[in-house]
């Protein structure tokens, strides 16, 4: 593609001559400019814009401006490119504009000295050789007479005008050069001086939030969560504001006199201490809230920490304290139902088929971390979970209501071994029945005590069911469902759901008794 020279005035272009060396504009803002004021060229107000065919021929640089050598453009017919210097720009404009409008690289001349303008003399009305010679005109032919000399002081006295004009022109062009260069830098600063500004801004806002949440106003609190029934079922597990103030004021009395559990003093066991901190100087409601959202959610202690400006150890603390707090005060209401209370809430499909139904009763499986201890790691592995594990019995009534939990055993324990040891045959009554599945061959236990078992029936070495035991299988399944949807709910809560950690294995029976009480505050599961 052939490259027009764009000076003005010069024609030539690499068409014409292939051997011609052409340069594009520099990057440089600077430089730039000096290249347009050097080709009279204004990017700004002219027609004239740069782009990257926009060149200037090599005719007008001086050979001082090139570099020594060359490099070669990578084409078949390798063509040697002269190589600019650094700050380089056209000096040589011969045939394009008249050379008193050329800038060179050495400093302008001072103009010639303007002379005192001679008042006139009073012209003769016959003579008029005295007259000046308008710039336009064309000299008269010279004669043999002594007019040439007496006119030539006047041509001299006009050119000089002419050349101060022009100087003076150029100085007025040099200065508004100079002036739309500093509005550039001006506007340059301006723009850089609103970015500051911004930033500041910025910086303002940021601390302005900052401040407000030192005081106390986040945006994870719980006057706006409890604010929405919604999130207050994702963050609490409580259906609704109503139910979370009722476990909370059932609490409290309790709350506002306990003492914040410190950690173990000896390996014998615990000790709590009345000492004020940053714990003290949350809220109760606020405590309350943390506990509910770390049952609920599963959150690790940084979390919780930097979401209400306290320590991870203050965290802990909190929780342990709430959560014994929580178990005791649980353990106070009377869960089991009588015989008069589980016939009163019997639901129509037990009083059809199963009208003596005192509890459905089945084993859950809790997974947690692998313990330090050898033994502990052994008892606790469970080959059905293929994990470490421990395992309590769970009671419901026939409306689904949590009516007895067992302490927490290894999870290697049987389902026999873990019902003598729960505490629920004491709990048992003459001419009651219980359900559970298979698993439990507890029928022994139960006579003893005149308690009824409803279980699947076995085979016993059949081939198949016959009608009745196939219909029983059917009946009992539709119903033993409930205890099995309410260990569903004890595992929505996050903490029990997923692995518990050894840091929270001293208090980890707490954590599944509260979990199992708190899904009571929720509605019936069988209508």
């Amino acid at each position: 593609m052939p490259h027009h020279c764009c000076v003005p005035g010069c024609v030539r272009n690499t068409a014409a001559t292939p051997d011609l060396s052409v340069h594009g504009f520099p990057s440089d803002p600077d430089l730039k400019k000096k290249w347009l004021l050097q080709i009279r060229r204004d990017e700004v107000r002219g027609k004239f814009e740069v782009g990257t065919a926009t060149k200037v021929c090599g005719y007008h640089f001086i050979e001082d401006d090139y570099c020594a050598g060359g490099r070669k453009r990578k084409r078949k017919t390798a063509k040697t490119v002269r190589k600019l210097k650094k700050g380089a720009y056209p000096t040589v404009f011969e045939g394009c504009f008249p050379d008193h409008l050329v800038t060179t690289k050495e400093s302008r001349k001072r103009p010639a000295e303007r002379l005192p303008v001679e008042p006139k003399a009073k012209k003769s009305r016959t003579s008029s050789s005295d007259d000046p010679l308008p710039l336009t005109a064309s000299p008269e032919p010279s004669t043999a007479s002594s007019e040439p000399a007496e006119s030539q002081p006047g041509c001299d006295k006009h050119c000089n005008c002419v050349l101060g004009l022009l100087s003076q022109i150029q100085e007025l062009e040099d200065d508004l050069e100079s002036e739309r260069s500093d509005h550039e830098e001006t506007k340059k600063e301006l723009t850089s001086s609103k970015a500051k500004v911004a930033d500041l801004e910025n910086g303002v806002a940021v601390l302005r939030d900052q401040l407000l949440d030192r005081q106390g106003r986040r945006d994870f609190r719980s006057d706006r969560i409890l604010a929405d029934d919604v999130k207050i079922r994702y963050y609490t597990g409580f259906v609704t504001l109503g139910m979370f103030m009722a476990c909370f004021n059932f609490l409290r009395p309790s709350a506002e006199g306990m003492r914040t559990w410190q950690g173990q003093r000896t390996r014998t066991g615990p000790r709590l201490t009345a000492k004020a901190g940053a714990a003290s100087k949350l809220p109760l409601i606020e405590q309350f809230f943390l506990v509910m959202v770390r049952l609920r959610l599963g959150l690790d202690v940084v979390d919780l920490a930097d979401r209400f400006e306290l320590s991870p150890s203050t965290v802990s603390r909190l929780f342990t304290t709430w959560i014994n707090l929580m178990y005791y005060k649980f353990a106070e209401l009377p869960l089991w139902m009588s015989r008069k209370k589980v016939n009163k809430f019997m639901p129509p499909c037990f009083k059809e088929w199963y009208p003596t139904t005192r509890t459905i009763i089945d084993g859950t499986e809790f997974f947690v971390e692998q313990p330090s201890n050898l033994a502990r790691q052994s008892a606790t592995w469970s080959n059905y979970k293929n994990h470490n594990t421990v395992k309590a019995l769970v009671c419901i009534s026939p409306d689904g209501t949590v009516t007895h939990v067992s302490p927490i055993f290894e999870g290697s324990i049987s389902d026999a071994d873990l019902t003598q040891k729960s505490g629920l045959l004491p709990l048992l009554e003459h001419s009651d029945s219980v359900m559970a599945n298979k698993g439990f061959d507890i029928q022994h236990m139960l006579t003893s005590i005149g308690v009824k078992l409803n279980i699947p029936p076995f085979r016993r070495g059949e081939q198949q069911f016959t009608p009745d035991q196939v219909v029983k299988t059917k009946k009992i399944a539709a119903v033993r469902i409930h205890v099995e949807r309410a260990i569903n709910r004890i595992k929505q809560y996050s903490l029990v759901a997923g692995v518990i950690p050894n840091s929270l294995w001293d208090v980890s029976e707490q954590i599944i008794h509260v979990c199992a009480f708190l899904t009571n505050f929720q509605p019936a599961l069988v209508g």
